[in-house]
């Protein structure tokens, strides 16, 4: 399990970024928070030890807890059992601080290469969703957001669960080379 502190390290990082000079919500409505269409399965996962950041009562979250024996996930997350899956019922604004580390850095996702070195990319499940993704390139969106999510990443991939996610993670995309992604020298 992510010591607590690497994890609330990699959320500092992360906590007053954001992808664009405004609030990108006023784009499509804070759909990546609002879209509670039933039947729909959006949210985030946390992180093995992020639950602890949590008091389970927030007003807009509810909760589920899914089986690692029913998801998939990387092999290492098997021992926890289930993996928090929070799913908004309304807007975090007056507790932003509390949003998970997936919320603060979508729509980017980590993307682990061979050589070992780290880039970002647009998440594929945030195509369709997220405006950003069909509005602007990568190398639009504001560069300390996307250093600091790189640099979230780093911070927790010293932990060797995290490691492991991340190289599943990064088996796991399709079509690599087509999703647009920034590069360590690009940044």
């Amino acid at each position: 399990m992510a010591d607590l502190d690497r994890i609330r390290a990699a959320r500092a990082v992360l906590a007053e970024e954001t992808p664009l000079d405004f609030d990108c919500g006023l784009l499509c409505g804070h759909k990546c928070c609002t879209d509670f269409e039933p039947g729909k399965n959006l949210g985030v996962y946390l992180i093995p030890g992020e639950f602890a950041l949590f008091d389970g009562t927030e007003a807009w979250a509810s909760w589920e807890f899914h089986s690692t024996e029913e998801y998939e996930f990387a092999p290492s997350w098997e021992q926890y059992g289930a993996i928090p899956f929070l799913k908004c019922t309304g807007l975090c604004a007056a507790e932003r601080d509390k949003r998970p580390l997936e919320c603060r850095t979508y729509p980017l996702v980590p993307y682990l290469r061979e050589d070992g070195r780290l880039e970002v990319c647009y998440a594929p499940w945030a195509l369709g969703v997220c405006p950003l993704t069909e509005r602007y390139r990568l190398e639009d969106l504001r560069p300390t957001f996307v250093e600091a999510v790189r640099k979230a990443w780093e911070i927790l991939m010293a932990d060797p669960d995290i490691l492991d996610h991340l190289r599943w993670l990064s088996r796991q995309l399709k079509d690599w080379e087509t999703l647009p992604r920034l590069n360590q020298e690009e940044a």
